[in-house]
């Protein structure tokens, strides 16, 4: 009765310590719970994605490019790379305009999240008339204000058009 009385203690004993344990790991090794999107502010994220918009259709490419998280920019090849890109695009797309707005997450290619506003923008294109093609803007916190993580073209090849794109 004495030993299994022990066997019984220790056990539990292991229980508590591998709890303890996994505790730890969550703890140390970055486990938290991480807000999405609707904790940003949401004026400065749709100042800095109208502002990037604005400054790709007047051609400060230059400007667009400092709005941009570096992570992104390295990733894409590097400054020069997504100036030729941008410049290409805009010389397919006109004007733009604000149709909708989405809060997330942003996963980076580097395991890195963080929340994020993503805002969309219709455009008329030299093909394609307003509600065809449609540029997306992701907006994460960074050390250094609001920037621009994402940014790309979108088209709707079927289907029909949600009610915001209308």
């Amino acid at each position: 009765m004495g030993r299994l009385f022990t066997d019984f203690v220790g056990l539990i004993a292991m229980r508590i310590v591998s709890l303890i344990l996994i505790g730890i790991v969550f703890v140390f090794g970055g486990y938290r719970v991480l807000s999405n999107g609707s904790s940003i502010d949401r004026a400065e994220a749709r100042k800095v994605s109208d502002s990037y918009m604005s400054d790709l259709v007047a051609d400060r490419v230059d400007l667009a490019l400092d709005k941009m998280e570096p992570q992104f920019l390295q990733a894409a090849g590097g400054k020069a790379k997504v100036e030729a890109g941008l410049l290409d695009l805009f010389n397919y797309c006109g004007r733009r305009e604000f149709r909708h707005e989405e809060t997330g997450f942003f996963l980076g290619a580097d395991g890195r999240r963080a929340p994020m506003r993503g805002f969309y923008y219709s455009g008329r294109t030299t093909q394609h008339p307003k509600g065809v093609c449609f540029f997306a803007v992701k907006v994460v916190p960074s050390e250094d204000g609001m920037k621009v993580v994402s940014f790309g073209p979108l088209k709707l090849v079927t289907g029909q058009l949600q009610e915001w794109a209308r």
